[in-house]
């Protein structure tokens, strides 16, 4: 996030302000802790959701640790977009190496590891986020100005990333399983919700290109009570309720709400409390009129059972559904920017 200054409407200019870190330092830690994240996944999550034995077969939500270890996943590739600034090449070679980061998984996956296998995918998982950040890090040859200028093209960008990474963190908080009883699920899905829901407000708040003191100050609570709610969501009841998947559809909801007022600008606190409502509005009725169809055209064209396939795990028995569910971020997060795109671009701070 830039801290330099930047002018606006009317010959104002903002005061922005410094993070208390640097801001490369913090993209490297969300890399490092979605990579540590789906080491977990890879490592404890698996072995216990994977059904064993000769006539094993799974059922509904069976594979929900892949939607985790894929939920951290999206994490890495939202905070490498965020850190390459929107560069058309850069994200190219970001959703390369995701590409990459999935058939990494898929072949892991295959071959069943244990815990002392993590320790070469972190590392090489955090010498790819090193390697991405480094090219912010090269603007900087122009001095502070010319990174707020860089990061001024990237912002459509880091604000659709945000975007995917606030329904991604509601998708993996609502993750199931046939028993809902693993104490692996409730804190592997709150740990992951928890990760993208900070990964949003982060990703929100570099899609406005400039950190002025008001940003900055609802930025960092916003993310404190983001990164809490998951488990709040999480542990106020094992089995799934239908408060807690009303209490995680809110939070989505309120989420994208902080992404939008975090990347947008307005001159005056009322015209973006009555943005906030407007886009609360778009995105109560967007959600479920997106996650329906996406849900339906996955089903149809069994996805899940493609990659359960190429993973070698038992295949879900007929009468159920192999699901997967945290893909359909990625599309409901970039048709949400395309809905709200209007709250953030084009207004003057």
């Amino acid at each position: 996030m830039s801290s330099s200054n930047a002018p606006t409407a009317a010959g104002v200019t903002t005061r922005p302000v410094r993070w208390p870190w640097p801001d490369s330092l913090l993209l490297l830690a969300l890399v490092a802790a979605s990579a540590l994240v789906w080491a977990f996944g890879v490592t404890d999550l698996q072995p216990v959701s994977e059904p064993t034995g000769p006539d094993a077969f799974g059922e509904n939500n069976t594979y929900w640790a892949r939607e985790l270890r894929w939920g951290a996943l999206i994490g890495l590739a939202v905070v490498l977009v965020v850190a390459v600034r929107g560069g058309r090449r850069a994200i190219a070679a970001v959703l390369v190496a995701g590409g990459g980061w999935l058939a990494a998984d898929i072949v892991v996956d295959r071959f069943d590891p244990v815990s002392g296998v993590a320790l070469p995918a972190v590392v090489a998982a955090l010498l790819c986020g090193a390697a991405a950040l480094t090219v912010p890090a090269a603007a900087r040859r122009g001095g502070t100005a010319a990174l707020a200028v860089q990061a001024v093209p990237g912002r459509a960008v880091a604000f659709a990333a945000a975007l995917v990474a606030a329904a991604a963190a509601g998708l993996v908080t609502l993750t199931e399983s046939p028993t809902d009883v693993e104490p692996e699920l409730m804190r592997g899905s709150a740990l992951t919700g928890s990760l993208l829901a900070l990964i949003a407000v982060v990703a929100g708040a570099h899609a406005a290109g400039v950190v002025s003191r008001r940003r900055a100050l609802l930025a960092v609570p916003a993310g404190v009570l983001a990164a809490s709610v998951p488990w709040l969501l999480r542990y106020s009841s094992a089995p799934p309720t239908t408060g807690r998947t009303l209490g995680t559809v809110a939070f989505t909801v309120v989420l994208v709400v902080v992404v939008v007022l975090l990347a947008g600008h307005g001159p005056r606190l009322g015209n973006r409390a009555q943005d906030a409502a407007v886009v609360a509005a778009i995105t109560v009725f967007a959600l479920p009129g997106l996650l329906l169809p996406f849900a339906l055209l996955s089903a149809v064209f069994s996805l899940g059972d493609v990659f359960t396939a190429l993973a070698g795990n038992p295949v879900v028995h007929d009468a159920d559904s192999d699901f997967v569910g945290i893909i359909l971020a990625i599309p409901i997060g970039l048709i949400l920017h395309l809905l709200l795109r209007a709250f953030v671009h084009g207004r003057p701070e």
